[in-house]
């Protein structure tokens, strides 16, 4: 394993705490049907989960180096005029992973709902639902994810020397 020390973490925790309030963001401005707003989350969120994938720790580099490709695909695309919805698959992609590699370690309940809770979010997008109904799926996806970094942010912080 790298050398990860207790700063890496508290990196990784904040960019998904920040993650976090950013899907927060883009629930209260889908409803409200504001896409400057929306597009604020966005980038947020993307930008916040890059600092994650890169400060992500699993024991395997493969999937590591999957996240981040992930991660850096959500922000390269977010970039390209019309592909908002590459940029959320890749984006949430990168999340649903995370979520489940920390439920594989720290056995929050949580992140085992995230993937398959994203999955569905990612359907209502694609089948272009209301913005009501889009907005709180999204609300829900930030429920899912505090739920989660309230069990995270409890424990000590992760370091190897």
């Amino acid at each position: 394993m790298p050398h990860y020390p207790a700063t890496l973490d508290r990196v990784y925790r904040s960019a998904l705490l920040l993650f976090t309030v950013c899907i927060g963001l883009v629930a209260m401005s889908t409803v409200t049907s504001s896409e400057a707003l929306v597009t604020l989350g966005h980038w947020g969120a993307a930008i916040s989960l890059m600092v994650a994938g890169w400060t992500f720790l699993v024991w395997l580099p493969s999937w590591r180096w999957v996240v981040r490709g992930l991660v850096l695909g959500g922000l390269v695309t977010l970039m390209w005029p019309h592909a908002p919805l590459v940029s959320w698959a890749l984006t949430l992609g990168a999340s649903a992973i995370m979520a489940a590699k920390e439920t594989h370690c720290f056995h929050f309940k949580a992140g085992k709902i995230i993937p398959w809770y994203t999955l569905g979010l990612g359907l209502f997008l694609l089948l272009g639902m209301p913005p009501v109904l889009v907005g709180l799926a999204w609300l829900g996806l930030f429920g899912l994810w505090a739920w989660l970094l309230t069990g995270r942010l409890r424990l000590p912080l992760f370091v190897i020397d």
